[in-house]
């Protein structure tokens, strides 16, 4: 996205230069000045228009600022073009208003393709989870949103069992379409109001907000489930069975991300040794871990 966006910039440089040449040898523009719809018809146009979910899903106010100025740089030189054509003299106030709209078209675009590279360097490219880099200013924002609603806050650390022995037998390629089946089952059994990261290797992060301790422990038995009949189809072997081991606990006023990591960490470990393929909860770090075995 990000290349087709510098390649969308470089046409426009281009197209550009292009109207100067036009204007200077007095040589009739293509339709990507002339067009009513040349602002549609241009490659920054065409890439606006193919993206525009996306821009409106990052932020739909300055999406559509950008719609506009890119429209408006378009009208205005459409203007100075066809009155140069004509023999008519440009006004200082044409000019202006093209050079404001181009000012604004490339404010936004430099600031959208920042906004780009931040999201792309905060998501995993093999599985689109947002990567752990993030996480400990949306567990403070959380922290807070748990409190002000009266909800219990939740972590949840998620590993996939034996998943050296599915790179060992099958291969490294086996083992990056496993962990993006993997990921695609725990995020669509993701309620909107349980973020869930890539925190590293096979490990996984969900933040939740439930009404009560029992509520967690449903969610992470919906897991334990979802992933354990998820099969992933595999060509002409058996399909493969994934499971996972959660660690679970409780995060308190007083915790920071680290010390919530360090408990479910230390949960997911019991459970582990426990025969994996459950949940294990640790709400205090004086408390034992209870076990939950999978259905």
């Amino acid at each position: 996205m990000i290349r087709a966006l510098d390649e969308a910039l470089n046409a426009h440089l281009a197209w550009g230069r292009q109207v100067l040449r036009s204007a200077l040898t007095h040589t009739v523009p293509g339709a990507d000045v002339l067009d009513p719809a040349a602002h549609e018809v241009c490659q920054l146009g065409l890439w606006l228009r193919s993206h525009a979910g996306m821009l409106q899903g990052i932020n739909a106010h300055k999406a559509k600022a950008l719609e506009a100025a890119h429209h408006r740089m378009h009208d205005a030189i459409r203007a100075i073009m066809e009155q140069a054509q004509t023999g008519q003299a440009v006004s200082a106030a044409q000019v202006d208003a093209f050079e404001q709209a181009q000012d604004e078209l490339m404010r936004l675009l430099t600031a959208l393709k920042g906004r780009l590279v931040t999201e792309a360097i905060r998501h995993d490219p093999l599985t689109g989870l947002p990567l752990r880099h993030g996480l400990e200013h949306d567990f403070s924002d959380f922290q807070k949103a748990c409190r002000r609603n009266q909800a219990f806050f939740y972590l949840a650390m998620i590993d996939a069992d034996h998943f050296k022995a599915v790179n060992d037998r099958l291969g490294h390629q086996v083992g990056d379409q496993a962990l993006r089946h993997l990921a695609r089952t725990l995020r669509k059994n993701m309620r909107g109001n349980e973020p869930i990261y890539r925190f590293g290797g096979e490990e996984f992060v969900v933040l939740l907000q439930t009404h009560s301790a029992e509520d967690a422990q449903h969610a992470a038995q919906r897991l334990l489930e979802a992933v354990r009949t998820a099969l992933m189809p595999l060509s002409q072997q058996e399909p493969l069975a994934l499971s996972v081991t959660i660690g679970l606990t409780q995060v308190q006023d007083e915790d920071d991300l680290s010390s919530a990591l360090q408990r479910a960490d230390q949960a997911m470990y019991a459970g582990k040794q426990a025969g994996r393929n459950r949940f294990m909860l640790l709400d205090a770090p004086a408390q034992p871990p209870l076990a939950q075995r999978a259905g």
